[in-house]
């Protein structure tokens, strides 16, 4: 190893805490242990032991920790271009662009780069408003996370859940006022604690027709775009319904606006490369990020060939856009995911995974519903099974630290667990890893 890097990587107990200092508070915070390494699915603490990550750190290593072609092309491609100024040209450029528009679906062949997912979602929003006269506002779902830069802010469930963030925060307060001021939130479908009840066709009518009634009655002129994860993951990992999607679709058509899919979470978590081939809904504008670069950041937006883009450098301007180190390991990635046929093991392993799930399910009644395509699964975890009350947020961290001591790292989204791996994760290491998970439910809810 790099003798900086050594050093960098090997601190003593008081330069890490002398050292500390130097971060906000927030970045102070210990997410369940301190990591020394990572390889493969697994990350490494610093006394040696390994821990199963099914979180792949934000859901962006999608191949996992240390895979050595990515290594290597992004070597390759240091020792030359590494960053280029936005309006320089190369074939590297000129590959992944078309590699992309290869993968996407048929119709959304244009695309930026940006810095970050957040920096995405307001090019796709800057794209709406370029392509929607005289709009100024979208509409998003309640429960939707779009990150937390000023515009994406805007479409995200934090910024109108003030009553959660109580006296300790008061400054998120005028923070929220501020930034919550062109985007209104509708409910979303959430069919395991909808007031609704009714066929699956009727509750996608029926929650559609809130879109439709917002954009008719609740949105002040044109409505630019309606901004939606297929698969929300912060607000508990709900999967939405094809039916409730491409009525979206329709509604967008109808109303004279954009249907934009925020894909940050879902590339590549089913058995297509974006979740609207999957679940054959086809919106105006795709934003990626995470998982594109192979844990390298690499975001941008994918747009309809009918949309006018970006004709104007400073529309969209950003130093870091040209990423030339990102591009080599966007490339790599896609090339490794076709290679192994990764896609189909998306499949197959998140299909043995929520069958497990099942299995425990009988034994433990406190899993109330399971959910989510392919490698994007949530767990909902419930008091009992007729109330649906949710679990304590006391025991969901009792199972949370349970499952870290028998080897296991997830994230939770209040009380339900997502479990999103490396989409290279094996069957025998989602076998182990849910004898992991039963053993955390075995050891906190039997006790």
């Amino acid at each position: 190893m790099d003798k900086t890097l050594e050093r960098a990587w090997n601190l003593t107990p008081a330069q890490r805490e002398e050292y500390a200092k130097y971060l906000m508070p927030a970045y102070r915070k210990q997410g369940g242990f301190p990591l020394k390494g990572a390889k493969g699915i697994y990350l490494e603490d610093q006394d040696g032991r390994r821990y199963m990550d099914f979180t792949s750190e934000m859901f962006a290593c999608i191949l996992g920790f240390g895979n050595e072609e990515i290594a290597e092309v992004i070597y390759e491609q240091a020792k030359g271009l590494t960053i280029v100024a936005p309006l320089h040209q190369t074939d590297l450029r000129y590959s992944l662009c078309h590699k992309i528009a290869q993968i996407a679906p048929e119709n959304l062949d244009r695309m930026s780069f940006t810095v970050g997912g957040g920096p995405a979602i307001e090019s796709a929003m800057k794209i709406a408003l370029k392509n929607v006269p005289g709009s100024r506002n979208f509409v998003s779902l309640q429960g939707g996370y779009h990150g937390t830069t000023f515009g994406a802010a805007n479409a995200t469930f934090l910024t109108s859940r003030l009553h959660e963030w109580g006296e300790a925060n008061p400054e998120l307060f005028h923070f929220a006022g501020v930034l919550s001021n062109n985007c209104i939130r509708v409910p979303r479908p959430y069919p395991y604690r909808s007031p609704f009840s009714g066929s699956e066709e009727e509750m996608a009518e029926y929650y559609a027709n809130m879109v439709r009634d917002t954009i008719l009655n609740g949105v002040p002129g044109p409505t630019a775009g309606v901004i939606v994860e297929p698969v929300q993951s912060a607000g508990g990992q709900i999967e939405f319904s094809k039916l409730y999607l491409q009525k979206l679709r329709k509604i967008c058509d109808e109303m004279g606006t954009l249907l934009i899919f925020d894909e940050f979470q879902t590339y590549c978590r089913t058995n297509r490369f974006f979740a609207a081939q999957y679940y054959d809904v086809e919106p105006d504008i795709i934003t990626f990020a995470k998982g594109l670069g192979g844990g390298i950041p690499a975001a941008g937006i994918l747009i309809h060939k009918r949309l006018r883009g970006f004709e104007n450098l400073m529309e969209d301007m950003q130093t870091f856009q040209n990423n030339h180190i990102a591009y080599a390991a966007a490339l790599k990635t896609i090339e490794i995911i076709e290679r192994d046929h990764l896609l189909e093991n998306v499949e197959t392993v998140g299909a043995a995974i929520k069958d497990r799930l099942k299995i425990m399910q009988e034994r433990y009644p406190e899993i109330g519903d399971i959910r989510g395509p392919g490698l994007a699964i949530g767990v909902e975890m419930v008091k009992n099974p007729e109330s649906k009350e949710p679990l304590s947020n006391e025991t969901m961290q009792e199972l949370f630290h349970a499952a870290i001591k028998q080897g296991l790292f997830y994230q939770l989204a209040e009380n339900v667990i997502k479990l999103k791996p490396p989409i290279v994760i094996t069957l025998e290491e989602a076998n182990t890893a849910m004898d992991m998970l039963e053993a955390s439910f075995e050891a906190v809810l039997c006790k």
